[in-house]
């Protein structure tokens, strides 16, 4: 999936120590899409290196072309957030 990233997405990429491989993976095969804000969340789960199981949650424009990842966080809540 062809995407760009806003200016917040990568310094929360970076901030929150998420690979970029990550969120690729999420955005081009995601667990499920649901919509907040007007905005798409692609959401699926992966293991961090150390061991433990996060949600990436993806926050997504998506009538824009390309897509625009708006925000990107990793949760350890998982069941709050997947349905």
């Amino acid at each position: 999936m062809d995407f760009q990233l806003s200016i917040h997405a990568q310094e929360e990429l970076v901030e929150r120590d998420i690979p970029l491989q990550i969120l690729e993976l999420v955005l081009n095969q995601p667990e499920q899409v649901v919509e907040e804000d007007n905005l798409k969340v692609y959401q699926g789960r992966f293991e961090a290196t150390n061991g433990k199981t996060y949600l990436l949650r993806a926050y997504v424009n998506d009538r824009v072309n390309p897509i625009r990842v708006v925000t990107v966080y990793k949760n350890s809540k998982i069941n709050k957030y997947l349905r």
